[in-house]
């Protein structure tokens, strides 16, 4: 099942309501209408997603557009019950409340505008209580989210993911020259285009060295690029990840005075796993391009982004909720920007817990339904400080029975355990750091 299936399995899902739904002719002009009081909520909540498709965030988060009342219309019963449920918009933590930036969520207030304007038969009201139309930044700005980048890197050259290809990790590299990068800068932001994202599971920008032999296929990155065969990474002590990028992820930036060195002379490494239905015609075509937005001021906290892992487990077959636990004890005071738990097709639910040098626990986040479709990274309004001996635990959970394997297309009848497949699993909390002693001098 490639990405494109997954929104088109959520189309189906919904389309289903649609139909159902009623022919909204008129309504009660007295409550809720779409321009005075459903469009606001749409623009602040919806749209960043429901937009058409190419335009909006990977151009696959959402299956429809929201942008007009046409559109809108004939999904109203649908977004009744999806707010209603609280399953829209997409938001899977459940604890804790208020402490990240991005979190996504309705008020009380604005699911009972919703709803009472499906059950008012969403009328449209007048046209001239809508508000001004909102602008994207990437419409203007080709397409890219957070303004154009200050520096793009793209992969050496177009890639072709062959007809019998399934499911392949491949890594490509680049070197950067003296006038794609004359100086050392702090990287602040990180915007990730997969290239084609109807095959595209993942893809991982990574900086390494540039004093550093980083090989590919046996030899030196000296031509500016180089290619690494399936299922290889390049191994180098000193290399950073830069960000990832998977279904439903949004690009971001860093806080005030945190960020990422990139050095002149470094090699942009890209890590791709490509996953489609093989088969004659099927062969795509994609060039992954990374957009790296600068700091004007010299970073005071260098990130990094690791995981914490379990790369030992074996989830049983047919079983329905196992458990697979790992932690890392922190060797410094650290300051934690953000959360990503990262699980394949099987996982139901994740979770992160501080135990503090005295003894004291801390739910840091509740994941209680999981969804791979959606990769959110949990950004937290405030770097969140931890002592050094802070012991950070991450679980996760996985269903491996035969109902999930018959809506998630996997083979329930045996072990799985960690790999790069989509087939495989993974526990991999990861979090981006910073730790105090690595503070920088002014």
């Amino acid at each position: 099942m490639a990405i494109q299936s997954r929104a088109l399995a959520a189309l189906a899902a919904l389309a289903t309501l649609a139909v159902a739904a009623p022919g909204y002719a008129g309504g009660n002009q007295t409550g809720p209408t779409y321009y005075k009081d459903v469009l606001p909520i749409m623009q602040e909540n919806c749209q960043g997603c429901h937009r058409p498709s190419g335009q909006n965030l990977t151009g696959l988060v959402a299956p429809m557009s929201f942008m007009d009342y046409q559109e809108t219309r004939p999904w109203a019963r649908a977004i009744a019950r999806k707010v209603e449920a609280r399953e829209m918009p997409p938001w899977f933590a459940a604890a804790p409340k208020g402490v990240f930036s991005n979190e996504r969520g309705l008020t009380d207030a604005e699911i009972d505008t919703l709803v009472s304007w499906v059950d008012a038969g969403a009328p449209a009201g007048d046209r001239a209580d809508a508000p001004s139309a909102r602008r994207w930044t990437d419409e203007a700005n080709g397409g890219w989210e957070h303004g154009t980048p200050d520096l793009v890197v793209r992969m050496p050259r177009p890639y072709r993911v062959e007809d019998d290809v399934y499911d392949l990790n491949i890594s490509f590299y680049m070197k950067l020259t003296a006038a794609d990068l004359p100086e050392d800068v702090w990287v602040r932001g990180t915007e990730l285009r997969v290239g084609d994202n109807r095959i595209t599971h993942h893809m991982c920008a990574w900086v390494y060295p540039p004093d550093e032999q980083v090989r590919a296929d046996g030899s030196r990155v000296e031509d500016g690029s180089a290619v690494l065969g399936e299922g290889a990474t390049a191994e180098v002590e000193g290399s950073v990840r830069l960000s990832c990028a998977a279904q439903g992820s949004e690009a971001g930036m860093l806080p005030d005075g945190y960020g990422v060195l990139l050095e002149k002379g470094s090699v942009i490494g890209f890590h791709m796993h490509y996953y489609k239905e093989p088969g004659p015609g099927t062969a795509v075509t994609s060039q992954a391009e990374i957009g790296l937005f600068v700091s004007r001021e010299p970073a005071q906290y260098a990130v990094r982004t690791e995981e914490i892992f379990n790369r030992g487990f074996q989830i049983p077959p047919n079983h329905p909720r196992y458990r697979v636990g790992s932690s890392r004890v922190l060797e410094h005071d650290t300051h934690v920007v953000s959360l990503w738990p990262h699980t394949h097709k099987r996982g139901t639910a994740a979770r992160y817990t501080a135990i503090y040098p005295d003894g004291t626990e801390e739910l840091l986040l509740d994941v209680p339904n999981y969804d791979q479709g959606w990769q959110v990274t949990y950004k937290y309004r405030e770097p969140k400080v931890f002592p050094r001996g802070t012991r950070i635990e991450f679980d996760s959970w996985y269903d491996n029975t035969p109902q999930r394997a018959a809506r998630q297309d996997f083979d329930s009848d045996r072990f799985v355990g960690h790999g790069p497949k989509t087939n495989d699993e993974m526990s991999l909390g990861f979090f981006s750091f910073a730790e105090a002693a690595s503070i920088l001098e002014p």
